[in-house]
């Protein structure tokens, strides 16, 4: 009879041990990333009663007793927050943090971090992230104007010339690494994205080979005419055909025949004919008293006609040099005239420009002396331009900008009658000393320049390259990299966050609301790995979430309530056994 005190007892301390329980897990029910706990009660040894028949044993209990906490590890709910260094784990895994004195690793999934002053990414408590470097980030020499570029990322208190400035060398993703290569992740607050020169361009567009035609003047060769006219009587005669000029492409009868005569004094006089059905020409007693005819006269013969002329593209397109600087890529491509019956071929002159200076114009002031070895004075115009050396500079007139001229190289394109590439002669260009592709097309294939009278294709171009870059934020991606982003749109990894794992997390031990360590019962953290040996995270780390407790606040209160009817129930047991004991006594009596 007197087991049943113990009974009761142990029963109360049972249940006050799980209340205990409930009660933590209630309050924490609004702590980042708090796992809830229940509470494990272990029946005592029992005793067999003796002089039983039946075929099943008749025990008698000895009582329980509070045994250990199991860690319910469900996932908590992802909330969403405005901050990008909180972090949320979606699966399995603990964040690493190391205190202070860097002595022990601690594991939680609370996620809360932020920057300190000194750009390292802490909780709540000065507890370091653990995350393996990209130890891509090294200090640097920056000018005084590129660091007045800068802002600064958490110290606006201090002024960028005061900082250490950092450089990145780009990269997309960190190694995770081995277990205990990680480190605390320190942000540079001054950050810089060196230039990187273009070394591709790609080119895509039509180069309309519409055969067009004008009305122009075209200089006669010499051997067609007598270039020396000895005047009789102050007439001339003077004759020629077109039948050896090449450059005349079809003439034909009625093309008008220009005749320029010049005398010793370097007085012109223009006289016109046409051409025959035979292209022959002829000028017969012809009035030039108005020249001096002491010497012989000098003439020049063009013939105005309609011809062909050449096709004239223009393209640019931007490219970065090895300083950084935003330089332009100039083609101009002239087509060869006449054009083939089928195809087109186009001579290509294509310049490397960079920004120079402002290009010099101004009203012409007749008061004032101009150097001519500097500027050009065109009175006709009214203006004065500053005279740049066309084999060194490209003088944009309609932007009014000067450029330097990096590099000029030609080549010929050659094109189908399909439109399609058949060849292309354009050599590779310096750009500033930085090997520069050109890439205009496959041959025999439209994915680059065409020239077609039927095919529309737009100008497409694309580069490598980029500008320099200055740090405009701190973002997470969802495979643990910490990311920097830069004012040039690029963007780079610096480490990765990483996720520990263990073998049997119900043994870690628990040393806070959600901070654990690692005991003999769990085992050592470890990273998982794949087929080849590298090792991942094995779960989603998201930026801008935390992960909230796991503890149901109905389940909480039913258990709690379950508890106390249970603490109740002990209570009333060791009254009950002290009732039964004193009718025992009294009866005795």
């Amino acid at each position: 009879m007197t087991s049943s005190f113990y009974n009761g007892i142990s029963g109360i301390k049972s249940q006050q041990f799980a209340m205990d329980v409930q009660a933590n897990n209630i309050a924490n029910i609004n702590t980042s990333a708090y796992k809830g706990s229940s509470a494990e009660i272990s029946t005592l040894f029992s005793t067999v009663l003796t002089g039983t028949y039946a075929s099943y044993s008749n025990d008698k209990g000895l009582g329980a007793q509070s045994q250990t906490t199991a860690l319910d590890l469900a996932q908590g709910v992802l909330e969403n927050t405005d901050s990008p260094f909180d972090l949320a784990i979606q699966g399995d895994g603990w964040f690493g943090v190391k205190g202070q004195d860097a002595a022990k690793t601690y594991y939680t999934r609370a996620g809360s971090f932020s920057l300190d002053a000194q750009g390292s990414l802490v909780n709540a408590d000065g507890y370091y992230l653990m995350a393996t470097p990209g130890n891509n980030i090294a200090p640097t020499s920056l000018d005084a104007a590129t660091l007045a570029k800068f802002g600064t990322y958490y110290n606006a208190a201090t002024t960028g010339g005061a900082l250490t400035p950092y450089a990145i060398t780009p990269m997309s993703d960190v190694p995770l690494g081995s277990v205990g290569s990680q480190t605390k992740v320190t942000l540079p607050d001054i950050l810089y994205y060196p230039p990187v020169a273009t070394t591709k361009v790609s080119y895509g567009a039509n180069l309309d080979p519409t055969i067009k035609t004008d009305n122009v003047t075209v200089p006669l060769d010499t051997a067609d005419y007598t270039s020396t006219v000895t005047p009789t009587a102050g007439q001339v005669s003077l004759s020629g055909t077109v039948n050896n000029t090449t450059a005349i492409q079809n003439p034909k009868k009625g093309d008008t025949v220009i005749v320029t005569l010049t005398d010793v004094d370097g007085k012109t006089q223009n006289i016109s004919t046409e051409l025959d059905a035979s292209l022959n020409w002829s000028i017969s007693n012809s009035d030039v008293s108005g020249l001096n005819t002491t010497s012989a006269l000098t003439a020049s013969v063009s013939v105005k006609s309609i011809q062909e002329i050449a096709n004239t593209e223009h393209l640019t397109t931007g490219i970065i040099a090895p300083d950084g600087s935003k330089d332009i890529i100039d083609m101009t491509f002239t087509k060869q005239v006449p054009q083939a019956s089928s195809g087109s071929t186009w001579n290509t002159n294509i310049k490397i420009l960079s920004y120079l200076e402002n290009y010099t114009v101004e009203n012409y002031n007749s008061t004032k002396t101009y150097d001519t070895s500097i500027y050009n004075v065109d009175i006709t115009k009214g203006v004065v331009t500053k005279i740049y050396d066309p084999t060194k500079y490209y003088v944009d007139t309609s932007t009014n900008k000067v450029y330097n001229i990096v590099d000029t190289q030609t080549g010929t394109l050659t094109f189908g009658g399909a439109g399609q590439l058949l060849s292309n002669t354009v050599p590779t260009l310096s750009n500033g000393g930085t090997p520069l592709e050109l890439n205009l097309g496959t041959v025999g294939n439209f994915d680059g320049l065409i020239s077609s009278t039927t095919i529309k294709k737009a100008n497409v171009a694309t580069s490598n390259g980029s500008a320099e870059g200055f740090l405009k934020d701190y973002a997470m991606d969802t495979n643990g990299n910490v990311i920097a982003e830069f004012s040039n749109g690029k963007s780079s990894a610096v480490a990765k966050v990483a996720i520990y794992h263990f073998q049997n997390d119900q043994g870690l031990t628990q040393d806070s609301s959600t901070l654990f360590e690692a005991s003999n019962n769990s085992g050592k953290p470890i990273f998982y790995t794949d087929k080849n040996g590298e090792s991942f995270l094995g779960s989603t780390i998201f930026s801008n979430k935390l992960e909230g407790s796991n503890v149901s606040m109905a389940t909480a209160l039913t258990e709690l309530l379950i508890t106390q009817k249970a603490f109740d129930a002990s209570s009333k047991s060791i009254t009950t056994s002290d009732d039964l004991i004193k009718n025992a006594i009294n009866m005795k009596t």
